[in-house]
């Protein structure tokens, strides 16, 4: 009879065992694979609206008309300092980097690593918020803190406290509450579609989209890139 129970036993962990296997490969092949290095499918500096012009409250039209006003006077310092100072150009500017850049998830964490001026985001998958001890999230940064969590084979990515130095495209501003949501997903196995939703009460009426979508490229690992260098020798931030 013990020997009996004990095969009835073993024989129900293995199957738990293999149901669990399964179930791990399940959740495996549910998650799409976006590593990989990527490229902008048409080139701009633009981020436009999927549908209408980008809904401005009075205080954003008037600071766009402003830094419409600096770049015609040449003034590139006094509103973009991507440009002037090579600054990382912030989210969700960076979805329209004209060079390549790599994606690869390890441990909780999406890494976005670019070619220009090798540059790097992360977005921490389903991590829970880490203490902040030292008083740093009283301080805006460029890329700000992303969030991230899948929706089925969608990765959906939420990114606030960002600086208000950084631009939303070349030219349209934003403040200190802006809200930058992704939602990045395969049309096949080399297209990437990514759809931006900004949302910012202080500078827009209301949340609006824009959609970008990237070819995927042949593996490489990515040269030094020196933004200063160009900056120094004339020539534009952001090559093409």
């Amino acid at each position: 009879m013990r020997r009996r129970r004990s095969a009835i036993v073993t024989r129900n962990l293995l199957a738990g065992a293999a149901l669990g296997i399964a179930g791990t490969a399940t959740a495996q092949q549910a998650t799409p694979n976006f590593e990989g290095v990527w490229k902008i499918a048409a080139p701009t500096q633009t981020l436009q609206p999927v549908s209408g012009p980008v809904p401005f409250t009075a205080e954003g039209r008037k600071a766009y008309a402003a830094n419409r006003s600096l770049r015609a006077a040449g003034k590139i310092d006094d509103y973009d300092i991507t440009r002037s100072r090579c600054s990382n150009p912030g989210v969700a500017r960076l979805a329209l980097t004209p060079m390549r850049f790599k994606i690869w998830y390890r441990q909780g964490v999406v890494t976005f690593d670019y070619e220009w001026n090798r540059a790097l985001r992360q977005i921490n998958i389903d991590v829970p918020p880490q203490p902040d001890l030292m008083g740093q999230g009283l301080v805006p940064t460029m890329t700000g803190k992303s969030r991230g969590r899948w929706e089925g084979g969608t990765l959906v990515s939420v990114m606030e406290g960002a600086s208000d130095r950084t631009l939303i495209d070349d030219l349209v501003p934003h403040g200190y509450d802006l809200k930058v949501t992704e939602r990045y997903r395969l049309v096949d196995a080399n297209t990437l579609e990514n759809r931006i939703t900004i949302e910012d009460p202080e500078y827009f009426t209301k949340p609006w989209d824009s959609v970008v979508t990237y070819k995927r490229q042949p593996d490489a690992i990515f040269a030094e890139d020196v933004c200063l260098d160009r900056i120094l020798a004339k020539q534009p931030a952001f090559p093409k």
